[in-house]
């Protein structure tokens, strides 16, 4: 795959709004809207039926325009409070009902962005190609109770003039178009975080299914025009999810769900839709990864919402379920090869710079995407492994019979597992989701000529697998190790012993099992930038640098480089080749070569630091190549030309071994 998308659950949007939704605080919102995209102007009346509590604040954005207020039929007027981006007004005890009606000017909709930078808007736009109003926004008016936004259940009603198309979550209900425009309605009957409002060019295809218990699902696309060929394609693919993902948890908890195509390069998962970008659903692989990973979100995320004080666990849960088993049905070593992407990436973190799981909300950077993503994807396959996959499988169900838009935290997970299990998992939780950071293991020699394992954190408990290996001949070992040191009593005919072989538990590897990737000076810290190639090349490098690293680097010279620091060298091809050369480092890998415009290859330097080097023809090519860099970081090595990858690859990964004699000692 030329990129990897890592698309956002809800969890983007709450970590937003800066809090956790008041999980028993519900609202009911009945909306009209009015947008014009061209004029990016939306303008509306709600009437909010208020949930009770001690403390009750109606939000609204502080870009908004507030016509009219009433409370309980009556209209009404309140001091406002304005705090950034976000205005609110006091509501009295008494309130039952609320009437608004406001209007706002948006934002022009950004087609400069790339990815990561979309994804982490939270701004009302507006145009022609393509309108995104996220609820994150506070575009409509919302309500605080006790200090935390209240779930929300809405029928929304959109008017949008002629040859466009709106959407929201839920289910539609109601269409009507003629010269003049559109009006479309939507209902969500069950508790949700928000109103997302998109609207577009959009030609519409639909598929109807039946659900696992008996109800009519309808299964759209709404696609730009250029597109909409692959209407028929993405819907085979849906009816194959769901098939999947029902059987699997349980019925699929709405009863529409529509892939929304956006100008820019979004990747969204809200309840009942997806959102991505163009440029996105052209890719073939989409449909058969990351499709998967958002049409599952809608049972975890937005079906029973995690508790984000205490972690997000959907989308570790998500990628184990999604991406991961796709990974595992398609051939044991394409799993073994995500499972090693993981550790490498957590590997990455310098000890002590991570976060616990107990503290990832949404990925922010790539240390909590490391995190978030695979450190808890791995934590439920070896719970899987521990358990087995029938308990496993069924605690799953069991989750979601008893949390369907709930709230559930780790704990409640946890006592699913361990009344499907028979088995007490208080200690495995605790260890790999409070914990930050991992232990390392070592296999060594012991001093009587024996095995021993090494493990420099005091107390986690790990069940190390090992295998011996002679010949032909490969034997499976599981090893409880609890202490820093751990003798093996091994009967072995000579041969070798290896230390977790395909990568089967949470674990910092060895410098020799990691194999250098692109993305691993994003995680190592503070960088050193080393710029080549003179003032014409400065700006294309430091474009590409903050793209790179999420961050600024400290540009040095020679005299100031550290071996203890992650480094990056940037520059033309000649002065990258005379710079490496002076330092004494390995010079450019003949897997690039001078191939393409663009080769950028990771390594090592120092004091086994990490370092990625980029050599470009030019600064125009190098400009080109800063949109899909980041994106590669999962390879070793990639070649690119005119802005995308031609070829890439990876670099090999050697597990730790020892030598065996015959009567299960070390060879000397």
């Amino acid at each position: 795959m030329p990129i990897k998308l890592l698309l956002f659950a809800l969890a983007a949007l709450v970590v937003a709004t800066g809090t956790t939704c008041a999980a028993d605080a519900t609202v009911d919102i009945e909306m009209t809207v009015r947008l014009d995209p061209s004029a990016r102007i939306v303008e509306g009346t709600a009437r909010l039926r208020l949930p009770a509590g001690n403390s009750r604040r109606l939000l609204l954005a502080s870009a908004a325009r507030l016509r009219t207020l009433a409370i309980n039929d009556q209209p009404a007027r309140r001091r406002e409070r304005v705090q950034g981006e976000l205005r609110s007004w006091s509501l009295p005890s008494r309130a039952e009902t609320v009437d608004v009606r406001w209007e706002q000017s948006l934002e022009p909709t950004p087609t400069n962005l790339d990815h990561r930078a979309t994804i982490g808007r939270a701004s009302a736009s507006a145009a022609e190609l393509g309108s995104f109003l996220p609820a994150a926004a506070q575009w409509y008016p919302g309500l605080q109770v006790d200090g935390a936004p209240a779930l929300q259940r809405w029928r929304v009603t959109v008017e949008t003039p002629a040859g466009q198309r709106a959407i929201v979550p839920g289910r539609l209900v109601e269409e009507r178009a003629d010269d003049k425009g559109r009006t479309i309605t939507y209902r969500m009957d069950v508790p949700a975080e928000g109103v997302d409002l998109i609207a577009g060019p959009y030609r519409q295809a639909e598929r109807k299914i039946v659900s696992i218990d008996g109800r009519t699902l309808s299964l759209r696309t709404l696609f730009h025009p250029e597109i909409e060929g692959s209407s028929d394609d993405y819907l085979d693919a849906l009816v194959g999810y769901f098939k999947l993902y029902e059987k699997w948890i349980g019925p699929y908890p709405f009863d529409d769900f529509t892939i929304v195509s956006s100008p820019t390069p979004t990747g969204l998962g809200l309840p009942s839709l997806t959102y991505l970008g163009i440029d996105v659903l052209k890719l073939p692989f989409i449909r058969d990864t990351s499709l998967g990973h958002e049409v599952l979100h809608n049972w975890w995320g937005n079906g029973v919402y995690p508790d984000y004080e205490g972690g997000n666990w959907s989308e570790g849960l998500t990628t184990f379920m999604a991406d991961y088993h796709y990974a595992e049905r398609s051939s044991a070593d394409k799993a073994r090869l995500m499972r090693l992407g993981w550790l490498r990436d957590l590997s990455a973190i310098p000890p002590g710079e991570g976060l616990p799981l107990a503290r990832f909300t949404s990925r922010t950077h790539g240390i909590a995407a490391a995190v978030g993503y695979g450190k808890s994807a791995m934590l439920f396959y070896m719970l899987r492994e521990r358990i087995g996959k029938p308990a496993f499988d069924k605690a799953v169900r069991r989750i979601w019979r008893s949390y369907r838009f709930k709230v559930a935290g780790w704990a409640a997970l946890r006592e699913a597992f361990e009344a499907e299990a028979g088995d007490e998992l208080e200690s495995f939780f605790k260890q790999w989701v409070e914990r930050e950071g991992l232990p390392r293991l070592t296999l060594a020699a012991g001093d009587d000529g024996g095995a021993e394992l090494l493990q420099d954190e005091a107390g986690y408990l790990l069940q190390v697998p090992l295998e011996l290996r002679s010949g032909a001949l490969r034997q499976s070992l599981t090893e409880r190790v609890a202490g820093s040191r751990h003798a093996l009593r091994l009967q072995a005919e000579g041969g070798e012993l290896l230390l977790d072989p395909d990568f089967k538990i949470l674990r910092r590897l060895a410098p020799r099992e990691i194999p250098p990737t692109l993305r691993d000076v994003n995680l190592a810290g503070p960088a050193q930038l080393v710029a080549l190639g003179g003032d014409d090349m400065d700006g294309a490098i430091g474009e590409l640098t903050r793209r790179l690293l999420d961050a600024e680097a400290s540009a040095v010279d020679d005299d100031r480089l550290s071996g203890d620091q992650a480094l990056l060298v940037v520059g033309t091809a000649d002065a990258v080749d005379d710079w490496l050369a002076r330092h004494d480092m390995a010079p450019r890998p003949a897997a690039v070569d001078r191939r393409g415009e663009v080769q950028a290859w990771a390594g090592r330097h120092g004091d086994d630091r990490p370092l990625l080097v980029v050599s470009a023809a030019n600064a125009n090519a190098l400009a080109a190549a800063a949109r899909s860099l980041p994106h590669l970081g999962r390879y070793g090595w990639v070649v690119i030309d005119e802005g995308h990858a031609s070829d890439h690859g990876q670099w090999p990964s050697l597990p730790q071994s020892i030598p065996l004699q015959a009567s299960g000692k070390t060879a000397r």
